[in-house]
């Protein structure tokens, strides 16, 4: 094996260990300390710990924490920090700068950590007064704990691989707000939809400002893909078309707030079935498929909650011709929202990855649903479809060079967006005088700049020179894709 392909291994396996403690510390926080699945969790976080040993991950495996981001060997792990804000500020404010994992570390003595990490009873008990009596007194006995000094809280001047901080911010604000509506969901608490939809208003300013920055996060989030990171994504999806259709910015909230919460219903879903890897049992199906009308229940308690959003919960998995599910007791026509979100939902489940399919591209997607366009409001479509372009804002492509670069808005033609050049050619630094924009089409030193391949969440797919050619497997049903049933 090359240097190289060691070196991505090695990377990889400690990109796997932060989402994983990451997705510990979410689970403590909506599950509780005596949660089977709290420990399943943990039980992934040292299986990865080991996974990332036999790779050659130097040990104690150290996590660093700057106050937006987690880091590795003091490089931004982007991904895993877009949802991450809870157990950001946990560290923050207990002033830890470095969590470092040494062999023996088992679920247990992580349950502990999370004591002292995550009750709001121990915030005092790691400051660096108290941290070694405390860590003691919890038999922590396999995490080292560094404190931040008093003149570096943390360094905010960490580059974040062309990700803004602001877009940061405004992501891990919408991934937060799901996250604490689904936690009073479960435990069948009134839901913060006021801050949700304070969270949706300024997201609508910044893509106003910069659309792309905060699309671009949307397409690295690959944590729990199925729940938060999936209704952010769709969220986002829905607010781009919505202001291409010139909704007003009342409209925009309530399409804002309908799309973040509709899969708030998968709360009441036990979490073993959830957040299952594999292909889902009948038993296990049934229980699914009851999402939509668990997450219409949880909205009609609500005060605050418009309408729509009740429609768009219920109605999102239902085409225009009453097939789909759940089937209801009387006849339902879906409302434009939730036609809308169909489209988006089933748009970001073809292209994010699953256990049994790789992710499409944007005109693999396309492909598919075309196929199935009775499924789909053909309005709706047909407008998602314009508005996103075969290489929707947000994307990373390749270009003919070897440069990859950002799609910052779409072009002429659907092929010839405007590009930022994140690297120079063959991925070697940016130049000072690289130009900000480059359009695709355009002609420098008498060659035409063209993109050679596209990135989806778990590879890159070359563009075939002719347009696209999908492969037969693509006939992947909708419902499948969104759902995790494989067709048969």
């Amino acid at each position: 094996m090359s240097g190289s392909s060691q070196r991505e291994l090695r990377q990889d396996a400690a990109l796997e260990c932060a989402q994983s403690f990451v997705d510990a510390a979410r689970c403590r926080i909506a599950h509780g300390r005596d949660s089977a699945h709290t420990m399943r969790a943990l039980s992934m976080f040292c299986a990865a710990l080991q996974k990332a040993a036999h790779e050659g991950v130097e040990m104690p495996f150290a996590l660093q924490f700057d106050n937006d981001a987690i880091c590795h060997d003091g490089e931004p792990l982007l991904t895993p920090s877009l949802q991450a804000r809870a157990l950001l500020r946990a560290c923050s404010a207990r002033e830890v700068a470095t969590l470092a994992f040494a062999d023996g570390f088992d679920a247990d003595e992580g349950n502990r950590l999370f004591d002292l990490l995550l009750q709001d009873c121990n915030q005092d008990a790691l400051l660096r007064q108290h941290r070694e009596e405390a860590l003691a007194a919890f038999a922590i006995r396999h995490v080292r704990v560094t404190s931040r000094t008093p003149a570096d809280p943390g360094d905010r001047t960490l580059s974040l691989h062309g990700a803004d901080r602001q877009d940061l911010h405004h992501y891990q604000d919408l991934a937060d707000a799901l996250h604490d509506n689904a936690r009073l969901a479960a435990s069948d608490h009134c839901l913060g939809v006021a801050n949700a939809q304070g969270v949706i208003e300024r997201a609508l300013l910044r893509l106003d400002q910069a659309p792309s920055g905060l699309l671009a996060l949307a397409q690295q989030d690959n944590i729990d893909r199925f729940t938060v990171g999936h209704s952010v994504r769709v969220a986002l999806l829905a607010l781009q078309v919505a202001r291409a259709a010139s909704a007003t910015k009342e409209q925009l909230v309530d399409v804002g707030i309908a799309a973040l919460l509709h899969d708030i219903g998968k709360s009441k879903v036990p979490p073993e079935i959830l957040w299952k890897r594999g292909k889902l049992d009948e038993q296990e199906w049934v229980w699914m498929s009851q999402h939509p009308r668990l997450g219409a229940d949880i909205l009609l308690e609500q005060d605050e909650v418009m309408p729509s959003a009740v429609g768009a919960a219920f109605c999102h998995h239902m085409d225009g011709h009453g097939g789909g599910y759940p089937t209801p007791l009387l006849e339902v026509q879906p409302s434009g929202t939730s036609r809308l979100i169909r489209v988006c939902d089933v748009f970001e489940a073809l292209t994010s990855m699953r256990p049994y399919k790789r992710a499409l591209t944007p005109m693999e997607a396309y492909t598919v649903m075309r196929r199935r366009s009775c499924d789909f409001d053909p309005r709706w479509l047909d407008l998602f479809v314009r508005t996103l372009g075969i290489f929707p804002q947000g994307s990373r492509v390749r270009l003919e060079d070897g440069a990859i670069a950002l799609v910052l808005r779409q072009g002429d033609t659907p092929a010839t967006p405007i590009v930022r050049p994140l690297t120079g050619p063959g991925g070697a630094d940016l130049e000072a005088d690289a130009p900000e924009e480059i359009a695709i089409g355009s002609r420098e030193n008498g060659e035409t700049r063209t993109i050679q391949s596209v990135y989806t969440r778990d590879r890159s797919v070359t563009v075939p020179e002719e347009g696209y050619a999908p492969l037969e497997y693509l006939t992947q049903t909708v419902h499948g894709a969104c759902l995790r049933r494989e067709p048969g």
